[in-house]
């Protein structure tokens, strides 16, 4: 990047050691987002707690960089970019080990009110609009729609829908009376409540990075976001994000919201509303590549304000994307899916994610088509959904086509969820085909859940034939449980291979926990010629690994005895192309699993 003469403003003056360190860090930033397609920075602007960001964006030009020093910034109304700025703490932070101290805060403090029966009322206050039906709340949630929430001492409250019988913890706004009554009495507590919609207004800014921040409180739609463009998505405008290493907590619909090319890459996403990350491309977009790539964030404890899942709640939820990536987050502990690709979503990648613990599916891709999912741990999803028919599942695919799932290790709880499973249902326009589930792991820790396939739509009598399960190994605590459905029954093992499945599969006790394998050398998507190392890891959670196999395109070509592997293999021997490069690892009772990546043999390949 060329330095040449830029000019500095200094808004406010502020001259100490973690300052000077945090502008040094900055810079080194710039050079990140030149090698990110930023063009140059003419200016940097340092803003402090009191300032007006607003008005510093308007009084100065496109690709302007905000260094935002440590404190709290209400905001009345969302900031609205213009192209190529950027809008960074000035401390470098990396939640969830580290916290981002400079805040965006969309919520303005109340003030304790008056004594009200077995309350408190605060009065004078105006209220948002609901923005939904209410059939989209669970039951016991009804006003989940409405987008402002009552912060108590940094907690949200559940907003009931009648001051009578309010409990600690809860409260109702009353929208006539123009009133707020809770139970919990606010006097020496901060008390807080949503205002303004997002963070980041529906701006038709390009290029735009938000980075090193705490982003809360935000009164956004279920259906938007405190981060994103919250306007028809459109890879002209508010399209190529970057949206880093921030914590986003506490907003009323979702964190953030994709568009066309955003990088959404090392946040801490958790405790908001509806969802974690929210969007898509919309239905008359399906055609073009999304560009967007999620990679690295912990994503958790989404949807308090209780949405139902059907309606898309939960950690992520994506609508209609070509090429979208999803790699290498932590989802866990969301009231909904962990990752949810519903409906259009065409080549997409799931992989290396650790996704657990969540209320309904792990991954789960629906009326989708052509996906690969690859390389997670799926632990304990689906609880307590538990066996209602085959949801709930750690792994879905629901009347998508050509998804491919392979070297997952799944985890069926024993309190409820199912294990890795296909359907079918009655979707005009969709079917259920050419779904292949292999060399995959399937622990179940009890004698509950499914795995297996179904389909309920009757014009789909082919289903049977054109989905497979092939090359898995299942450790159940009951080898002769009737734990796969298939045909429109339960059967065992042997009643499903003898149906047309699992072929090559097999099916013992649980003998112990799954070992961890990754492969660092080559990456994935490399071109490559010639001899090739193929280098990695393996550890086997208290077992030793006792053997490590490298298949190409799922055949076997050479073991090894130890961790880290090192293998070498010669390109030169397979054909021009795309293959399929992977490494399974067996512990000393024999449980197994695997890590895959693509690779190009004597062709340049290039991707996200």
């Amino acid at each position: 990047m060329r330095c040449g003469r830029q000019r500095r403003e200094r808004l406010d003056h502020v001259d100490d050691d973690s300052v000077r360190i945090a502008r040094f860090v900055f810079a080194l930033s710039f050079f990140y987002l030149e090698a990110s397609g930023y063009r140059e920075r003419a200016t940097t602007v340092e803003i402090q707690p009191g300032m007006d960001l607003q008005g510093a964006v308007d009084s100065h030009p496109e690709g302007t960089a905000f260094l935002i020093a440590p404190g709290l910034y209400r905001l009345s109304t969302p900031i609205r970019p213009k192209n190529g700025d950027s809008f960074i703490g000035q401390v470098a932070c990396a939640p969830p080990q580290t916290t981002c101290p400079a805040i965006l805060n969309g919520s303005r403090v109340l003030p304790p009110g008056e004594s009200s029966g077995n309350g408190f009322r605060i009065a004078g206050q105006t209220p948002h609009a609901p923005t939904q039906d209410p059939k989209h709340c669970e039951p016991g949630f009804p006003r989940c729609i409405y987008p402002q929430d009552l912060y108590l001492d940094q907690k949200p409250l559940t907003h009931r829908d009648s001051a009578d019988g309010l409990n600690s913890g809860s409260w109702f706004f009353d929208d006539a009376a123009h009133a707020i009554y809770l139970r919990d009495n606010p006097s020496g507590h901060l008390l807080e409540i949503g205002e303004s919609f997002a963070a980041f207004d529906a701006s038709p800014a390009n290029n735009v990075a938000v980075k090193n921040l705490t982003i809360e409180k935000f009164a956004s739609q279920t259906t938007l976001a405190a981060v994103g463009t919250n306007v028809m998505p459109s890879p002209e405008t508010g399209a190529n994000w970057v949206v880093e290493n921030n914590e986003i907590r506490l907003n009323h619909g979702s964190g953030v919201r994709i568009n066309f090319g955003w990088r959404i890459r090392n946040n801490y996403i958790h405790h908001n509303g509806n969802l974690g990350i929210g969007g898509g491309m919309g239905l008359i977009r399906s055609t073009q590549p999304s560009r967007v790539l999620i990679e690295g964030n912990e994503i958790s404890y989404n949807n308090y304000a209780r949405v139902k899942p059907g309606f898309g709640a939960g950690g992520v939820k994506i609508n209609v994307a070509r090429g979208l990536i999803f790699r290498n987050n932590y989802s866990h502990h969301n009231q909904g899916s962990g990752f949810h690709a519903d409906t259009d979503n065409i080549d997409l990648l799931v992989d290396g994610n650790t996704i657990t613990d969540n209320t309904d599916e792990g991954a789960f891709v629906e009326i989708s088509y052509s996906g690969t999912v690859r390389n997670n741990k799926l632990f304990r999803n689906g609880f307590p959904d538990a066996e209602h028919w085959l949801y709930g599942a750690n792994l879905l695919s629901s009347t998508s086509r050509n998804v491919e799932a392979y070297c997952n290790t799944i985890e069926v709880s024993a309190q409820g969820g199912n294990g890795m499973d296909i359907i079918a249902q009655p979707r005009k326009g969709y079917t259920s085909g050419g779904n292949f589930f292999h060399h995959n792991s399937v622990v179940f820790d009890g004698n509950s859940g499914l795995t297996g396939g179904g389909g309920a739509d009757p014009s789909e009598p082919d289903f049977y034939s054109e989905n497979r399960f092939d090359y898995n190994a299942y450790h159940l605590p009951n080898v002769d449980r009737p734990a796969f459905a298939w045909a429109g029954k339960r059967n065992t093992f042997d009643e499903f291979r003898a149906a047309g499945q699992e072929a090559h599969g097999t099916v013992d006790k649980l003998t112990g926990a799954t070992p961890d394998v990754v492969i660092t050398s080559p990456l994935d998507g490399a071109s490559i010629s010639g001899n090739v190392a193929v280098t990695g890891n393996a550890r086997a959670n208290g077992a030793s690994v006792v053997k490590a196999e490298l298949d190409i395109d799922w055949s076997p070509q050479a073991s090894q005895s130890s961790s880290p592997f090192n293998f070498s293999w010669d390109a030169a021997s397979a054909a021009t192309g795309r293959h399929v490069l992977a490494v399974t690892v067996y512990n000393r009772t024999g449980v197994w699993s695997c890590y895959a990546i693509t690779v190009n043999v004597g062709v340049q390949h290039s991707g996200q």
